[in-house]
């Protein structure tokens, strides 16, 4: 089995007129405000999967600091998931900064979503604040068994739209604040894995953690993920593309030339996955059932004006009665 941990998936009318639904999210700007930038919507995904033998992706989207648009979004992404139950599971992507974010976690994994992120804070580093709002989210995800995947990234370099000023003591922090959680780091855990080699603590710290394979081929050389998993062990690293950023068969190459073995790669491209997340055996034996038929996206309690969604998705009135949401009149 293949699975690939960290998809962004994009709706169509996001893709139809993404400035528009861009405005007021400077972290979408930062990453999409350029036209040439890629964005995909499900029927490539579905097919780029096809092509590289991909059985399931967990698929989000981008950190909104609006609650409508969040709502709006991933609302989207759970009616995706009802469509594909067996190719996609939903994470719900926003700002973990934002006001609404606990709330609309709560709401997000009571109507079946499979887990959080990729949860992305870019404009600064992992300071204690923001901290303490990932970790309220970890714990909410906790208590459902749900994943939580958080963005992180090498504190040196060369610098890139969404590349934070993060510290390697604070990904540490962010670790050691999981308490159990299921957590993915994303992006190799920014060199976290490294640290792996030091002789006390560090390795039993990461051994709690994944770290997915997003962007890798950008980032490090291919010599990196051998050496990492020589110190933690290959089943601690996950298949995570960052689609459409990259496709299965850059990842398949860039294995190749880090000297996985055939057993090694296997773990890599989804068997670390199945265990770590509960999807080996039956194909989603252990998933939340997602809503069949029209997905009752109900909003967060409290959320303020109209939902709008692509689809025959169901939003609450101000009183908690179902009501259709505005249809979009995009296509995929």
């Amino acid at each position: 089995m293949r699975i690939d941990v960290h998809v962004h998936l994009t709706p169509p009318y996001l893709l139809d007129d993404r400035k528009d639904a861009l405005r007021g999210e400077p972290a979408l700007e930062l990453l999409y405000g350029d036209e040439s930038a890629r964005m995909s919507g499900t029927p490539e995904l579905l097919a780029s999967m096809d092509g590289g033998r991909v059985d399931m992706a967990l698929v989000g989207g981008f950190p909104f600091r609006g609650e409508q648009g969040a709502l709006r979004f991933n609302s989207w992404i759970l009616e995706e998931c009802a469509r594909h139950p067996d190719r996609l599971l939903g994470m719900a992507a926003f700002d973990p900064r934002a006001p609404f974010a606990e709330k609309h976690a709560r709401w997000f994994l009571e109507q079946g979503g499979f887990g959080l992120g990729e949860l992305c804070v870019y404009d600064q580093g992992l300071t204690d604040p923001v901290l303490d709002r990932l970790e309220a989210l970890m714990s909410i995800a906790s208590e459902r068994g749900a994943p939580v995947l958080v963005h992180v990234n090498e504190p040196v370099g060369h610098s890139y739209p969404g590349k934070a000023p993060m510290e390697i003591r604070q990904i540490d922090s962010l670790v050691r604040r999981s308490r159990g959680a299921r957590l993915v780091l994303a992006h190799f855990g920014g060199g976290l894995p490294f640290f792996a080699a030091l002789k006390r603590q560090m390795k039993e710290s990461l051994a709690t953690v994944r770290f997915d394979t997003a962007a890798m081929p950008f980032l490090y050389d291919p010599s990196a993920l051998k050496a990492a998993a020589g110190f933690l062990g290959a089943g601690s690293f996950l298949y995570g593309s960052d689609y459409p950023l990259l496709g299965p068969g850059r990842y398949e190459k860039y294995f190749r030339e880090a000297g996985l073995t055939g057993e090694e790669t296997d773990l890599v491209f989804g068997e670390a996955a199945g265990d770590f997340l509960g999807l080996r055996g039956p194909l989603r034996a252990s998933v939340p059932a997602a809503a069949s038929g029209p997905v009752r996206a109900s909003g967060p309690a409290g959320a303020s004006g109209p939902v709008v969604a692509t689809g025959p998705v169901m939003a609450s009135g101000p009183d908690g009665d179902l009501e259709p949401a505005e249809e979009s009149e995009a296509s995929a």
